[in-house]
């Protein structure tokens, strides 16, 4: 805003006259005034409407009616709910003022007699409220900048280019954001230049920030702004860990695949279907992709069969099968012991990724609730992928037939929740 806008409204032609020539040459914060000049409570409406930031207006009480310029008032608070303008009653009959239930009901700044409004009057009463509506309009600035900046989802801010779209996103300005030439300048996290330049650290990296326009906030700005770049480390660091937590969880996943002569896209699938089934089930974005790693290593207890059972062409005899399901005991042990909520969870699943949901699986016998929910989801992930794939024993199915035997399967196999979220996503996993 350039400029001040104060409203004028009295049904006196010579009241504007005078007021504008005592306005003219006014400046308050380097900003001249402009009067916006109405004759009725009606024209002050429409004009109202149409203009926006009106910092003061002056109201003639008594216009088309006694009650004309109180009506005016309400109007400005009630049905166009603008707080923030000051707003100085006065009027020409010397004794009349409104009554105190109106005033503070209203948010009625100041009321004066015309006669109490000379050049000298005038000119403290419209600097007065003029400061107040610029603090006010602080304020109010500050308010929404906070309500804004609570409202952002700092985990989906993973990367620079992130943090450049919720600025702008957030700030309603262009923003862009080079690495810096040096970080000499830069003694704390955030460090600013001017009013549209800050200088700020990542990770020991260093940046600048230019912002389209100026920053009229900063100190509440430079809190606000300190958050975001705290949860950016953070979640750079989250996002560096579960890379390296992938890695090592497909490699342990990968060494048991190529024992049993299998590929290590077995799991990729596994976890990428446990990921889909589980984005419909949880609503922590962290505990899904902890689910997602963990399914990784739900047959990590095969690694302790004899190749002759593992890679056996044929059907099993009933001693190899017994020696079989115990991977999931076997797997259990491996991963509990490692003090680690991730290996945590991918120990229950590799445990209890063979239960059945009426009870008829192993190694427990457990059914329905009983059951992990992270255990569920696997085990239809892993069943849809191992029947959809080629095994030493066998020829992959057809996917319509895989489809076919879950569906049937649901209430006895699989928790008939789950097998209705599956079918839900089965284009996406037909792709896999």
């Amino acid at each position: 805003m350039d400029e001040w806008k104060v409203l004028l409204v009295d049904d006196e032609e010579d009241i504007h006259a005078l007021t504008s020539i005592i306005l003219k040459d006014i400046k308050f914060k380097n900003k001249r005034i402009k009067l916006l000049s109405a004759y009725s409570a009606k024209q002050a409406k429409e004009l109202l409407i149409k203009e926006k930031d009106v910092s003061l207006s002056i109201i003639d009480i008594v216009m088309e009616n006694e009650n004309s310029g109180l009506e005016l008032v309400k109007f400005i608070r009630e049905t166009l709910n603008n707080q923030i303008m000051r707003i100085v009653i006065r009027t020409g009959q010397p004794g009349y003022a409104p009554p105190r239930d109106i005033i503070l009901k209203y948010n009625i700044n100041d009321y004066r007699e015309k006669s109490e409004l000379s050049s000298n009057g005038l000119f403290t009463m419209v600097i007065a409220r003029l400061r107040e509506y610029s603090e006010i309009k602080k304020l109010y600035s500050q308010k929404n900048l906070l309500e804004k900046f609570d409202t952002i989802d700092s985990s989906k801010i993973v990367s620079i280019n992130d943090l450049k779209r919720i600025l702008e996103d957030t700030l309603n300005t262009s923003v862009v954001i080079t690495k810096a030439e040096t970080d000499k300048d830069i003694k704390n996290k955030i460090y600013w230049k001017d009013n549209n330049k800050i200088l700020f650290k990542i990770n020991k990296r260093s940046y600048t920030i230019n912002f389209s326009n100026n920053m009229d906030n900063r100190d509440l700005f430079t809190i606000a702004f300190e958050k975001l770049i705290l949860d950016l480390e953070n979640n750079i660091l989250y996002k560096e860990r579960i890379n390296s937590l992938y890695q090592l969880i497909y490699i342990l996943s990968e060494i048991t695949e190529t024992r049993s002569l299998e590929t290590g896209e077995h799991v990729k699938r596994v976890s990428t279907i446990t990921k889909l089934i589980s984005e419909k089930i949880f609503d922590n974005k962290e505990h899904i992709e902890t689910v997602s790693l963990a399914s990784m290593l739900h047959d990590i207890g095969k690694i302790a069969i004899p190749d002759k059972i593992l890679n056996k062409p044929n059907k099993l005899s009933d001693e190899e099968w017994k020696i079989m399901k115990t991977h999931t005991e076997i797997g259990y042990k491996i991963l509990n012991s490692v003090e680690n909520s991730l290996f945590k969870i991918a120990a229950n699943i590799a445990l209890y990724h063979h239960e059945n949901w009426d009870g008829s699986g192993y190694p427990k016998g457990l059914k329905n609730s009983e059951i992990p929910i992270e255990s569920q989801i696997v085990s239809i992930a892993d069943v849809y992928d191992a029947l959809s794939n080629d095994r030493i024993y066998r020829k992959a199915w057809p996917k319509e037939k895989v489809f076919k035997y879950i569906k049937e399967n649901s209430g006895k196999k699989f928790n008939p929740k789950l097998v209705k979220i599956f079918f839900d996503l089965s284009d996406k996993i037909k792709e896999l």
